[in-house]
């Protein structure tokens, strides 16, 4: 192993004191002991700035930026701009990373050269892991014929809706800094929502060979006051989508795997939409056509099944708008659920409510179909079952124009 080669960790920052002590120690803690740990505070209001400057005398390792609040996107570019390290990777300050994280992901990136190294990771929530996930391609070398033959033909779908060929994510790989820089540096600051995607998918295409492995080290804890579940969409995360869009679609199309890039491309941006699907967006109680669900009538006593952030979602605008009765919410981890503030029941709760319809509010189509499976051995009638439906055959590109959202050609 050759322990000399450096990586440079960039952790951006932003009010989030409450888990940073965990994220840091995390870091100094691992085996590879060969990093640098660049933490951006972007504007913290809180303690986190007072944190970082504590690490950094207790760790010479520790590299700290104080800058103004401008996105997670600003952050990361702040801390690769000063960036030694050979290697680069990324840690979000409220989720921490296991001990032998980096050497693992190191150890793979010398014995076969590779530009990338992408690994799984665990979901934990409320202290638990509730998940482990890899990505949905066969671990193991991948040559840039083999990139070109067997992942960018699916690399951000599978073909099953919503489910990635390689997780979009930058905090569970390493990158080559001369390959990652510029695509970094190259997104928009303005993007909010898959920020992360803006840079993996360009640097994946511009990688001369990619290493796939089944560790999952990465800890991403799921918040139900995070940003993204927090923040109601408007005109101006519209605008925000339209940038992401955008970006991607001129990487792509200029790219000669255009022709099964940009399909990829279209249902990735539904699946981000559908997350956010049946939110107000013109403030008039009315469901938009991004509704999940077809045409549910109005009036109708609905259940939702899962609390996920599709679920906090969906369950938020019932609940705000006039179309239907919400009349209960069930997870099957509404424990861990109830201990986060959320008022969440149990699955077999199924039974004793009344209801017209069940909401699966589930993206993955195989989760979705594991949801249903279960919900149908609790009893309820297959057609009270319904499942995000309109990704078959479904315009993309006409949506978005009709949204106001410009595609450029």
């Amino acid at each position: 192993m050759r322990q000399y080669i450096l990586l440079s960790i960039i952790v951006p920052i932003y009010n989030v004191e409450k888990y940073l002590q965990q994220c840091i120690e995390s870091l100094i803690s691992q085996t590879y002991s060969k990093i640098e740990i660049i933490l951006v505070n972007d504007g913290s209001s809180d303690n986190c700035g007072a944190i970082c400057d504590k690490y950094k005398i207790l760790d010479k390792r520790i590299v700290v930026i104080h800058k103004e609040n401008g996105g997670l996107v600003s952050a990361r570019k702040a801390g690769m701009q000063i960036a030694k390290g050979e290697y680069i990777g990324f840690v979000d300050g409220d989720d921490w990373v296991e001990p032998q994280m980096y050497e693992d992901m190191m150890q793979n990136a010398v014995k076969y050269n590779v530009d990338v190294v992408a690994a799984g990771h665990k979901e934990e929530l409320d202290g638990n892991v509730v998940e482990i996930l890899y990505n949905n391609l066969p671990c193991g070398y991948y040559s840039k014929d083999d990139l070109v033959k067997n992942v960018y033909p699916k690399m951000l779908c599978t073909g099953i809706f919503s489910q990635f060929g390689v997780f979009s994510y930058l905090w569970n790989k390493i990158f080559r800094k001369d390959i990652i820089f510029n695509n970094q540096m190259d997104v928009d600051d303005r993007i909010f929502m898959a920020e992360d995607a803006a840079c993996t998918y360009p640097t994946l295409l511009s990688a001369n060979n990619v290493y796939i492995t089944d560790s999952a080290f990465y800890r991403y804890r799921q918040r139900v006051d995070s940003m993204v579940k927090a923040r109601e969409i408007d005109n101006t995360e519209l605008v925000r989508y339209n940038i992401l869009y955008n970006h991607l679609y001129r990487k792509f199309k200029t790219s000669v795997h255009a022709s099964f890039l940009i399909p990829q491309l279209n249902l990735f941006l539904l699946s981000l939409l559908t997350v956010r699907s049946g939110l107000n967006f013109d403030n008039n109680g009315k469901l938009n056509e991004l509704f999940a669900y077809g045409d549910v009538p109005p009036g109708s006593k609905i259940l939702v099944c899962g609390a996920g952030t599709f679920g906090q979602h969906l369950v938020k605008r019932i609940q705000s708008g006039n179309e239907f009765n919400l009349v209960g919410w069930v997870d099957n981890l509404y424990q861990m659920y109830n201990n986060l503030g959320l008022a969440v029941e149990s699955m077999v709760q199924v039974n004793k409510l009344i209801y017209d319809y069940v909401l699966v509010a589930f993206i993955d189509e195989n989760n979705a179909n594991n949801i249903k499976n279960r919900l149908l051995n609790y009893g309820v009638q297959s057609d009270k079952i319904l499942m995000v439906s309109h990704y078959i055959d479904y315009p993309v590109t006409e949506l978005l124009k009709r949204f106001g959202l410009e595609i450029a050609d």
